[in-house]
């Protein structure tokens, strides 16, 4: 079955950081000797969920809060934590038979790079012209009214601004001004 335009769209703008990441084993084994026999301390996870979240922007990922003790036969555990600025859910799952945990966060990370080919794109279809360009911030959670600004270096060395707006929860953006 053909997909629309527009969700194809989507999926080359939009990051879906929904599939799981693991954490390496290590780190249950160290929470688990810092822990009781029914306790599990999250603090070592909690330490770890930005580079597992988002390996090429940790720093954009702060305030993590995980349960302090929950017990090692609960299954799944909700941490919240700010991304780009905005609080955010995840989920942490395991120990696995690996002994590792699961992170899923159930977002769409959109990442500025990426949003910044599709404009060109666009612009260098419509304007028959080749057109370089960067948008910031580096990245922005998926949702509706979230603004990227976009400098756009013409051919000819010219400089000119635009905004780029999220519509949706996939990431589809369209060009406001």
């Amino acid at each position: 079955m053909e997909r629309s335009p527009r969700l194809r769209q989507r999926n080359q703008v939009a990051v879906s950081v929904t599939r799981s990441s693991k954490i390496l084993a290590t780190l249950i084994l160290l929470s688990s000797c810092a822990s009781s026999s029914n306790n599990m301390e999250f603090k070592i996870i909690e330490e770890a969920i930005p580079e597992v979240l988002l390996p090429d922007y940790p720093h954009l990922v702060t305030e993590v809060s995980c349960p302090k003790y929950v017990n090692k036969d609960l299954d799944t555990v909700f941490c919240t934590l700010q991304v780009a600025g905005k609080e955010i859910s995840v989920s942490v799952t395991g120990p696995d038979v690996t002994n590792s945990f699961n992170v899923n966060p159930r977002i769409k990370i959109i990442k500025a790079d990426q949003l910044a080919q599709e404009v060109k794109k666009r612009l260098d279809d419509d304007l028959g012209v080749v057109n370089k360009i960067e948008c910031t911030p580096e990245i922005r959670v998926a949702q509706p009214g979230e603004l990227f600004e976009c400098e756009i270096i013409d051919e000819n060395g010219g400089v000119h601004h635009l905004q780029t707006k999220i519509i949706d929860f996939y990431g589809s953006f369209e060009v406001v001004s």
